[in-house]
């Protein structure tokens, strides 16, 4: 297998805000994220190039449909590339319905790259636990769950985890450890040599962290704390390991954690933050891009490092 690869970084709940005391991505330090972007924080001030390697794209997660973003329809449009809130009629929260979870099963990221012979998968691991559960059994599951099982993609589980080829969803297994003593808790610089480790054999390999938008609905400041901290410390070894043509793409579906005046989503727009090859993205696509734009980039990418590789191999 290639060894260059594109990770898909998918953040629950964090818009790009205000450079203001209620935004805790600008309050907290981001040492990281600070260093890729110029030293400014991770809001909409930061829009722009860095460098030859790094864009960050305001990113609108309204899709043309009145209301405030939400879960459900605004996965099922990174994971799509279509506008799941327009299909649907209106912006949907949380676990899809049966309509919407239909509607990306029949396409959507995995069975796209499937159809073109790359290799794409999901690299959080699962419990027993929870797919045991009667939710899950009654087809209550994530977007992201759903896309992946669609596709016939293996769903990676703990002996995955505890073997390096999976990561937890909060990166360091803190929450799984609750439940499971025993289980040693890895520092988030561990989960991206863990995340590369995945990538090496695929030409895509997709994360999602949504303690961030736990964070933002619960607004309790030692969780929004270590969100912050945990996931700029796990960028930036993931910045660090990065291959000269992998890339990273990381993106949210909807605002939240950005403002701690309110514990609702926001309407704010989204980040689209590029590491890697940046030139895939023209100049007249940025004014309008948006969450069904994300799919493309990815197979404009994974595209551009095939034709590269041929034709430096000759």
């Amino acid at each position: 297998m290639d060894t260059i690869a594109v990770v898909l970084l998918f953040i629950d709940g964090v818009g790009l805000g205000d450079q203001a005391s209620y935004n805790p991505w600008v309050t907290h330090p981001t040492p990281h994220l600070s260093d890729l972007l110029g030293g400014n924080s991770l809001c909409e001030r930061a829009v722009g190039a860095y460098g030859a390697d790094v864009l960050l794209i305001k990113t609108d997660a309204t899709l043309g449909v009145r209301g405030i973003p939400q879960s459900a329809t605004g996965q099922a449009a990174i994971f799509t590339g279509r506008n799941a809130p327009a299909a649907m009629g209106c912006h949907m929260s949380g676990l899809p319905f049966r309509r919407l979870r239909e509607w990306v099963e029949q396409d959507n990221i995995y069975r796209q790259f499937r159809r073109k012979g790359w290799r794409a998968t999901f690299a959080n691991s699962y419990t027993k636990e929870y797919f045991a559960r009667p939710a899950t059994r009654r087809g209550w599951i994530s977007v992201t769950t759903a896309t992946v099982q669609s596709a016939d993609e293996p769903l990676r589980d703990l002996s995955d985890l505890l073997a390096g080829r999976a990561v937890y969803h909060d990166l360091t297994r803190r929450t799984l450890k609750r439940y499971m003593p025993e289980l040693e808790e890895i520092v988030p610089e561990q989960a991206a040599r863990d995340l590369w480790g995945i990538a090496r054999d695929y030409h895509l390999v997709v994360h999602e962290f949504f303690l961030s938008d736990r964070a933002g609905h619960k607004q309790e400041p030692e969780l929004v704390s270590w969100v912050i901290e945990t996931y700029d410390r796990f960028l930036g070894e993931l910045v660090r390991k990065k291959g000269p043509h992998d890339t990273i793409v990381l993106v949210s579906d909807h605002g939240n954690s950005e403002d701690l005046r309110v514990q609702t989503h926001t309407a704010n727009p989204v980040p689209t933050l590029i590491i890697g090859d940046r030139e895939a993205v023209e100049e007249k696509e940025i004014a309008k891009w948006d969450l069904t734009c994300i799919a493309p980039l990815l197979h404009r990418l994974v595209q551009r490092q095939i034709r590269g590789k041929e034709e430096k191999d000759g």
